[in-house]
């Protein structure tokens, strides 16, 4: 009898979540800054707020307000040190100690995620981080991305994640983030090492340095405008920079059109010289100077100028675009031929390599078969189903000797509207006459492309999200890339 009514007594039970309502009594101490019992003082603002909910919040107050062995326990009005940006934004910073909302914007963010980071509030960090991973693109086009870098690279490696995603847009996408103002605020330390990648993806060397120059002219700007230095010195500072910036500037993968086109940009009347000297190796490249190339090549800076990047134009790639893609069936293959050129310099016999380029979007089939054998018996080979998205690149040419290419996948991708690479794939393979095939699997998630209307893939791009967009890139390795490059940070 005792236990039935027990029983019948939790049966009653019903949970009741009146929680709203305590949030809302919370957010009305804040609102109304009722029985706030300590101030904070953030430039020329005063905030009341309350002890226990900073000390909830955050461990760093806690201990500031907790702790005997801190001044700041003991007093009712704090001041603390904050960036400008970061007291611009303080009220909604403190607001959401309160009520857990915020409104967050481009402008925001960063100053934002350095409150949250300061005062190690965790919940606030990841909305920041999660905002931003979600509007990498728009930044980019906005003036922000460099920013958002250089700020969560301080902070290595707590906002990997998002650094590593920032790393990738600017060197997969840097047309996009070079026409900014941002761009010229990059530091000088994080240039040099992203000119040193071999991955980059750019329209052409000679395009990559005329981005380095538009921030070559701005950083000479902000030199001459430095009142603590004298016109001697003003001059050091700003061809140290040069030198330092422009030797890893590639310019022997520069054509010798473009070469020449460099002698009269108005740059050239900083240092002549040196310029001419870095044109000099271009040439010499290209003229066939074998003795001359291998001493640069030994040099400290010389080791990558003879190495090609992801270049876009026409005459290294071409471009699949997949339109309808709901409509490709499974295991089918979209097909294309390409003709590359076998070298880099034009010293040599200009020479084109034919490839044949198969594109499989939803898995390969390999059909049941029977394999005859010389001795009596056959074998029968089942059906073979791979669930991956796979580029197979075969070389068509009757190679005399085995050759190295490097092959690029550039995939498109879409973000706040705004379409970029989103995925990069590079692979340095060997081809000859017995090995003319290779096969570049998980492109994407096969999962992904599977996905319903409901929830597209971000590499389903145009108006009607149902386009593929793929760039495919062949360049020959000569004897003398360098496929080792410093790891993209500082």
């Amino acid at each position: 009898m005792h236990d039935q009514t027990n029983q019948q007594q939790q049966d009653s039970v019903v949970e009741m979540n009146n929680s709203t309502s305590v949030l809302h009594k919370i957010a009305n101490l804040y609102a109304e800054q009722l029985m706030s019992d300590i101030c904070l003082v953030v430039g020329n603002n005063r905030y009341p707020a309350h002890r226990v909910i900073l000390c909830a919040s955050s461990e760093v107050f806690q201990v500031m307000l907790m702790n005997p062995e801190w001044n700041e326990c003991r007093e009712k009005v704090i001041e603390l040190k904050e960036d400008p940006l970061c007291s611009l934004v303080f009220p909604q910073f403190l607001k959401y100690l309160y009520v857990g909302q915020i409104r967050i914007s481009l402008q925001t963010v960063m100053p934002m995620l350095a409150l949250a980071d300061k005062y190690n509030i965790g919940d606030l960090v990841q909305l920041c981080v999660d905002y931003m991973l979600k509007h990498i693109a728009k930044a980019a086009t906005q003036g922000f991305l460099v920013s958002w870098l250089q700020y969560t690279i301080s902070f290595s490696p707590n906002h990997k994640e998002v650094t590593e995603a920032l790393q990738k847009f600017l060197k997969w996408n840097l047309d996009i983030v070079a026409e900014t103002n941002d761009f010229c605020d990059l530091d000088v330390n994080y240039l040099i090492v992203l000119l040193q990648q071999n991955d980059l993806v750019l329209q052409s060397e000679f395009s990559l340095f005329e981005y380095v120059e538009k921030w070559l002219m701005n950083k000479k700007e902000q030199i001459e405008r430095e009142p603590d230095l004298n016109d001697d010195e003003k001059q050091h500072y700003v061809i140290t920079t040069l030198h330092s910036v422009i030797v890893h500037i590639r310019f022997a993968m520069m054509t010798p059109t473009e070469l020449s086109k460099l002698l009269v940009r108005p740059i050239m009347n900083w240092h002549k010289e040196f310029f001419v000297e870095r044109i000099a190796i271009g040439m010499s490249y290209h003229s066939g100077q074998i003795e001359r190339v291998q001493e640069i090549r030994s040099q400290e800076t010389g080791a990558l100028q003879f190495t090609p990047r992801l270049y876009t134009t026409d005459v290294w790639g071409f471009t699949m675009t997949i339109k309808e893609f709901e409509k490709i069936e499974n295991y089918q293959n979209i097909a294309a031929c390409f003709f590359s050129q076998s070298n880099l310099s034009e010293d040599q016999e200009d020479q084109q390599v034919s490839w044949d380029i198969d594109f499989f979007p939803r898995g390969i089939r390999y059909d049941r078969g029977i394999l005859i054998r010389v001795f009596p018996g056959c074998l029968e080979i089942p059906e073979a189903i791979i669930k991956t998205v796979r580029l197979r690149v075969i070389c068509r040419e009757n190679l005399e000797q085995e050759q190295k290419f490097m092959i690029g996948v550039l995939i498109t991708g879409v973000q706040n509207k705004i379409p970029h690479i989103r995925t990069c794939h590079v692979r340095t393979s060997y081809f000859s006459q017995t090995n003319c095939v290779v096969n570049i699997d998980n492109l994407l998630p096969f999962e992904e492309l599977l996905l319903s209307s409901l929830k597209l893939s971000a590499h389903l791009i145009g108006d009607q999200r149902d386009t593929i967009n793929i760039q495919v890139i062949i360049a020959p390795m000569g004897p003398f890339v360098c496929l080792e490059t410093p790891t993209l940070e500082f």
